[in-house]
């Protein structure tokens, strides 16, 4: 059974599946189509990759893959933690550059549903931290990418002394404007 979480975009998901510990130790699914369709998520993984981030405060995003080949992801970690960002970029939405940010961990086992038109950022808060993350199609090599200090965005970036590590490209992506 999935266990859905508050998030202020209806589109947006945010859940953990039902788990089973035991002597053995525990058991937990990654996905169950019966699940998402009962929970109105309409995804069918066709790629998934792990990320191996070994240091906190590495940056990924703000990505997004729109037309002809947007994308749906789902996030999730099995060691580590992070904060995961959802950001509206629908232009014609109510809500669009508003964001919401949850903490994933291995611990709270959450799970990030993104859907179609929505960025997303990821940043860890800790060393050693491994992500899953499916798609839903394949990855466009023109997929944008925003800049996470846009003003009109104005993400809150929780962050130390430490500085961010990410690439080039998310270092030097442009304002959405």
């Amino acid at each position: 059974m999935m266990i859905i979480k508050e998030c202020p975009f209806s589109e947006v998901r945010i859940f953990k599946f039902d788990g089973v510990n035991d002597s053995r130790g525990s058991k937990i699914r990654l996905y169950s189509a019966r699940e998402f369709a009962e929970c109105g998520i309409d995804f069918v993984p066709k790629e998934d990759v792990l990320y191996r981030i070994p240091r906190r405060n590495t940056l990924y995003g703000i990505h997004f893959q729109f037309e002809p080949h947007p994308q749906q992801k789902i996030i999730r970690l099995i060691e580590g933690s992070g904060i995961d960002y959802v950001i509206d970029l629908r232009k014609d939405s109510p809500t669009y550059k508003k964001w919401h940010s949850v903490e994933l961990s291995a611990e709270n086992q959450l799970h990030v549903f993104v859907p179609r038109g929505f960025g997303h950022l990821f940043r860890s808060t800790a060393d050693n931290t491994l992500m899953i993350f499916s798609v839903d199609c394949d990855f466009d090599s023109g997929a944008q990418t925003v800049s996470f200090r846009d003003p009109e965005i104005n993400l809150d970036i929780r962050t130390s002394d430490i500085p961010f590590i990410m690439s080039a490209k998310d270092s030097e992506a442009p304002f959405l404007n």
